[in-house]
């Protein structure tokens, strides 16, 4: 069992200063900067924020100590404002992608991913049931504009009419098509004319929404009106949501675990000052309707102090499990791999008392290799590590 140390990612949307989990484990290895951001704590081999191993006063890469990359990066996110409206390819469009702008898209592998959250956690989550959105055209002149009139009638008769799923999926991307390809102006116009519409409507969660949203990104973002496409969801600790392919989300605020494939790939269309591909996010966007418990990702007990979470159970996806360990005292299994385990909660022992542990701290365990904990108080920890 190995001391971690792994990278932080300053991104503008993460928590400033101490207060946030990222800080609590940068502080580990650096004095916090109070006015800076502390979004992402990376752990994994990726080339962009690589791990390292603390044995004995002694640092050595992740990848040079296990002799290859771990198939997954595991993650700490610290979000305050809200990051992208965003989508990740799969396999085969990642590779074209990476082939057709390797600056915007520098890797060629699919970035499927899992949240865990660790406070109540908000985010925009797959497409809304289509009578909602429904509900909500009607409702907006607004979005009437930024649609297209013609859109959301013919729209609005496939709901009512009960159309084949599959006209009613092919109408949904022309209305968000239209919407997301309207021009600067008619936008900010629009965002506006929303502000005015919705200030009298005092007790409805997305019109605060919204109004919360064009603060952190003013001056007409066509990210904005998102909100009445996907679903508008607050995890509480220890809830999951899983992220195949082509699944619109953003993330809105809070604290969680995450896991992924290994891959920075991301396609951008709102809600942020970076490169957006607007066109890309349209045409692959699975636009299938979801409830809110749909896009949920419930554990699996396999021991009185595991939870996991194992994408095979819903999906193709092999290329991460993840672990809750809880408890104050309990074995953490052998597994044929290495893992991630990363402290969130407790201090006390493990490995027979050989190694003390503490909040914010990330050990490597050695494939092959269980490790016993005793915790002064509640312990929780979350684990990561590839099936294959």
């Amino acid at each position: 069992m190995h001391p971690i140390r792994g990278t932080v990612q300053p991104y503008a949307w993460g928590m400033i200063g101490s207060s946030s989990l990222v800080a609590q484990l940068a502080s580990k290895f650096s004095s916090i900067v109070s006015t800076q951001p502390y979004a992402e704590y990376w752990m994994g081999t990726h080339p962009k924020g690589e791990s390292y191993l603390l044995d004995n006063n002694n640092q050595s890469s992740l990848k040079s100590y296990l002799n290859h990359d771990l198939p997954f990066l595991f993650k700490v996110l610290s979000v305050e404002t809200a990051l992208s409206i965003q989508a990740h390819p799969n396999k085969e469009h990642a590779k074209l992608l990476h082939q057709q702008n390797p600056k915007e898209y520098p890797d060629d592998n699919h970035k499927p991913e899992m949240a865990i959250a660790l406070t109540k956690f908000e985010c925009l989550c797959a497409f809304r049931p289509y009578e909602e959105i429904n509900k909500f055209i009607q409702a907006y002149q607004q979005l009437q504009v930024l649609c297209g009139q013609k859109n959301c009638e013919e729209f609005s008769q496939s709901i009512s009419s009960h159309a084949n799923i599959s006209i009613q999926e092919s109408l949904l991307k022309k209305l968000y098509s239209n919407l997301m390809q309207s021009s600067p102006t008619l936008i900010s116009q629009c965002v506006d004319e929303h502000l005015q519409a919705i200030q009298i409507d005092t007790t409805n969660e997305l019109s605060h929404l919204f109004q919360r949203l064009n603060k952190q990104y003013s001056g007409g973002d066509v990210g904005l009106f998102s909100i009445y496409f996907f679903n508008y969801m607050t995890l509480n600790p220890g809830e999951a949501i899983l992220l195949k392919a082509n699944i619109p989300h953003a993330y809105l605020h809070g604290e969680c675990i995450e896991c992924m494939a290994c891959s920075d790939n991301v396609v951008r269309a709102g809600l942020t000052p970076k490169f957006k591909d607007i066109p890309t996010l349209i045409d692959m966007l699975d636009y299938q309707p979801l409830t809110i418990e749909q896009t949920k990702f419930p554990g699996k007990k396999i021991s009185e102090n595991i939870l996991e979470f194992d994408p095979r159970q819903i999906s193709s996806i092999d290329d991460f499990i993840v672990q809750e360990i809880q408890g104050k005292t309990g074995v953490i299994n052998a597994i044929d791999q290495p893992s991630l385990v990363i402290i969130v909660q407790g201090q006390g022992v493990m490995n027979e008392g050989k190694i003390k542990f503490q909040e914010a701290q990330v050990f490597l365990i050695d494939k092959q290799t269980s490790i016993d904990f005793q915790s002064d108080s509640n312990f929780l920890a979350y684990r990561a590590y590839s099936p294959l």
